[in-house]
């Protein structure tokens, strides 16, 4: 009797009134939820830190009554229970640690195995939130041989599926998320993970397993807008066989768009219609439409920054208008939580469209500069008078409109703001800066108030005294201030004159920027854009104009590459043999023929240092065929060697011990003839400069070749194998683009934030040789930690998998290694040493 007492007593005295109010909370946690039905829904929603603190009192009261039945009747069977509630109070409130204890003891402690599931379950929930994933995976392996109850399985296959979503990993949270529904038995809830779902299977393709799910979801009468939207879903995943079918689902569409009970959703609707123009190529259609859509939005501001972005989408991927694109891309960022997901990648592609529309502004206006700039002072201070002027009527034009909005409208509407050009932004000029205006207004207040004086309550009637009287009827003149007008045109016209290239230097540094800006753009045309054939028309405009440019190599290497990707064998040859021609030396020439030049090319560097390392050895010895013999062999097996300045010197001391005076003579002369920047010249001088003082007769003996080194030797340093010490992972972004660097940065912030957030790493821009940079992601524990990281950039989640077409060298390094790297300026090198070393 008295372990029955206790049991009823837990249970309906504690347990029970802490299990309705844990309800109550977490039924106030999921209204308050706003959901984003352009995106696939959260299969766990995550709580508003703001809502929850509103709930903490009702959360404490969770933990008083949990805590009842613990305290008084310790040896109930509703003990374990009472303490998973308590956890999950603490879970809400914020208090991880705590949570984690509570959660922590149930498992360790429990006899029911019920309630280790779900302290499991929530102690999996927790290390997703902490973002510690391989801790939530490893938990999850926990219950592969465990069986459970239908609630416990449902909540465990929606945290996979949650975890899985977060991985990006689709076809996991499909499989976990059909095993889950059937254990779904409240009708609402069942409704909002069909959706999902139906959702799921539309982002993968699937229209006639989710048109299934969302068929379903309307079956179950779920809430009013859930039922909305999966109608939206029905229109949207609906097989458009032929213009009937189309017309059916455009019906169906504007149908809810007329029904009253929809108004605040028609912005969706006609974002919806947009859609389905797109999916037909009626892209002036849908751009129409999301317009529409765009204007009715009214308070649903995320719906609109959709909208946006959609049409920012045409212009970019469809329509290759990058200038519009970047315009509605900076609306929809405007707009949109930058906690939704996706939006580092939009912010990256709307950094790349500022920079495309920056480097088309700058050729722009140096060429409008340099144009001018040819004119003389007359006729550059008439074309320039009749700008300011052309300006000046077009902010006249624009107040003017902006007026007129302002008084069809009321006194208290105000003009939209539109995402580009239109006459909202055309308007926006500030006030005082305007000194039309600023005259209209004044005119305004004459015409209302008199010419009352400037002082404090001036709407008195004794300040009409001062007043300048009114003569009756309308004025319909505006008095505009001459004067301001005449000193901001003759300060604007100051400033223009200043600004155009008059000088050889001004109109060279002109040429400098535009060159620079038609390299930078053609990189973006091709990298970034992927648009092959106007990054090659860039590059052919750059080569014409500047045929001396600086990126010359470089710019025919690009041509090269798009010829050869468009299938254009003849002209990838014909760039191959100008750049040969007149880049035998560049990097970019050895390229065309050896793909693999520069690992090639630092393997031999290595050998040919050895050799010559040899040669030196035996010269000291006065072993000097034996030197020679060692010379011959590395030019002849490493003709491309970089120490051929250190061969021939070393040949022509060997001569100045072995030949006559005059054959040494000769060979300093080749050497200093053949090699004019090799470091060895001030020495090579120095023994000329003898040889002269010897044939005047200066010098009574022609002068002898010490056996001194040629260069201080010293012992190469080589890298070292520590697999212990903390590792960097590094990427070598070898285009020179700045800004492709600083995104790929970012987008490596947000990637290890994201899922590697206990490592705390950092990334940091190292420059290189060349346009050469390395990111440097550190610091990893070990080799074995880096090796990992390494291994997880192949996956669909990593920032370098977002970037289509672009191939980067990554490897892993120590910090030690890292500095010798900067020091020696050999990538290939350590590549070669890290593949003997560590694989």
């Amino acid at each position: 009797m008295g372990r029955l007492y206790r049991n009823i007593n837990a249970r309906f005295n504690g347990y029970f009134l802490a299990r309705q109010k844990m309800e109550a909370v977490e039924a106030k946690i999921a209204a308050a939820h706003v959901n984003d039905y352009n995106r696939i829904l959260d299969i766990l929603p995550p709580a508003d830190s703001t809502i929850l603190k509103t709930l903490a009192p009702e959360l404490d009261e969770v933990i008083k009554r949990a805590s009842f039945p613990i305290a008084r009747h310790p040896k109930s069977r509703w003990i374990d229970d009472c303490y998973v509630l308590i956890g999950k109070a603490r879970y809400y409130q914020g208090e991880d640690a705590e949570a984690l204890k509570t959660f922590r003891f149930v498992q360790t402690t429990s006899p029911d195995r019920h309630a280790r599931h779900e302290a499991l379950i929530w102690m999996m929930r927790l290390a997703i939130r902490q973002k510690d994933y391989d801790q939530a995976f490893s938990i999850s392996e926990q219950f592969r041989k465990e069986r459970m109850n239908e609630d416990n399985g449902r909540e465990l296959l929606l945290t996979r599926a949650q975890l899985a979503s977060i991985q990006n990993n689709l076809p996991q949270v499909i499989e976990n998320m059909e095993l889950a529904i059937p254990l779904a038995h409240k009708r609402d809830q069942e409704a909002r993970l069909r959706f999902i779902l139906g959702q799921l299977y539309q982002a993968t393709s699937q229209d006639a397993k989710a048109y299934e799910q969302f068929a379903k979801v309307l079956k179950k009468r779920p809430p009013y807008e859930l039922g909305f939207y999966a109608n939206l879903g029905l229109a949207q995943v609906t097989e458009l066989k032929d213009n009937s079918d189309q017309d059916k689902v455009k019906n169906f569409l504007r149908k809810l768009a007329d029904d009253a009970k929809n108004k605040e959703y028609t912005d969706k609707i006609y974002y919806d219609l947009a859609k389905l123009e797109l999916r037909q190529k009626k892209y002036p259609d849908a751009l129409k439409l999301l317009q529409q859509s765009t204007a009715a939005s009214t308070t649903n501001k995320v719906q609109k920054a959709y909208s946006y972005l959609l049409s920012g989408q045409i212009y970019y991927e469809n329509l290759q208008q990058y200038g519009l694109a970047q315009a509605y891309y900076d609306s929809t960022l405007q707009l949109l939580p930058p906690t939704t997901m996706g939006y580092e990648e939009l912010s990256d592609r709307k950094t790349v469209l500022t920079a495309f529309t920056q480097q088309l502004e700058i050729i722009r206006s140096n060429d409008s500069l340099l144009a001018l700039g040819q004119l003389n002072a007359t006729e550059r201070a008439q074309r320039v008078a009749e700008q300011i002027t052309r300006e000046r009527d077009q902010e006249a034009a624009a107040s003017l409109a902006a007026a007129n909005a302002t008084t069809a409208a009321g006194p208290t509407q105000q003009t939209a703001t539109l995402p580009i050009g239109g006459a909202g932004t055309q308007g926006s000029t500030w006030y005082f800066d305007n000194p039309v205006a600023r005259g209209t207004a004044r005119n305004d207040f004459m015409r209302t108030w008199g010419d009352r004086p400037l002082q404090d309550n001036w709407r008195r009637i004794t300040a009409i005294a001062g007043a300048t009287p009114l003569t009756a009827g309308v004025n319909t003149g505006i008095a505009v201030d001459s004067a301001a007008i005449a000193a901001a045109a003759a300060q604007k016209q100051e400033a223009y004159l200043a600004a155009i290239p008059v000088t050889a230097e001004q109109r060279q540094a002109a040429e400098k920027r535009v060159e620079e800006a038609l390299f930078t753009l053609g990189n973006i045309y091709q990298q970034r854009l992927r648009e092959p054939e106007k990054a090659a028309q860039t590059f052919q405009k750059l080569l014409e104009r500047y045929p001396s440019s600086n990126h010359g190599a470089e710019a025919y290497y690009s041509l090269y590459v798009i010829s050869q990707g468009q299938q254009q064998p003849e002209k990838a040859a014909g760039y191959a043999k100008i750049l040969k021609d007149r880049f035998p030396n560049s990097k970019y020439s050895k390229l065309i023929d050896q793909p693999d030049f520069l690992r090639t090319y630092s393997a031999e560097n290595v050998a040919a240092h050895a050799l010559y390392d040899s040669a030196f050895a035996l010269y000291e010895k006065e072993q000097y065929p034996q030197a020679l013999a060692v010379l011959a062999s590395l030019s002849q097996k490493y003709p491309q060697n970089d120490v051929q300045d250190q061969s021939a010197f070393l040949q022509a001391l060997v001569a100045g011990r072995t030949q006559p005076p005059a054959t040494f003579r000769a060979a300093m002369e080749q050497f200093i003839i053949k090699y004019p920047e090799s470091p060895l010249q001030a020495k090579a001088r120095d023994f000329m400069n003898l040889y002269l003082r010897y044939e005047t007769g200066e010098l009574a003996k022609p002068p002898v070749v010490v056996n001194t080194p040629i260069i201080p030797k010293e012992e190469a340093p080589t890298y070292k194998t520590e697999r212990s010490q903390p590792h960097s992972f590094v990427i070598v972004h070898t285009t020179g683009d700045t800004t492709a660097v600083r995104q790929l940065m970012k987008s490596y912030d947000t990637y290890n934030a994201r899922f590697h957030p206990k490592k705390q790493l950092k990334v940091e821009p190292i420059p290189f040789r060349d346009s050469t940079t390395l990111i440097v992601v550190r610091a990893l524990s070990d080799f074995k930690a880096a090796q990992q990281y390494s291994k997880l950039q192949a996956t669909r989640n990593s920032p370098l998998a977002n970037l289509k077409g672009s191939n980067f060298a990554t490897f892993v390094i120590t910090e030690e290694n890292l500095a010798l790297l900067r020091e020696l300026g050999n990538i290939a090198e350590y590549v070669a040493f890290f593949e003997k070393n560590y694989q």
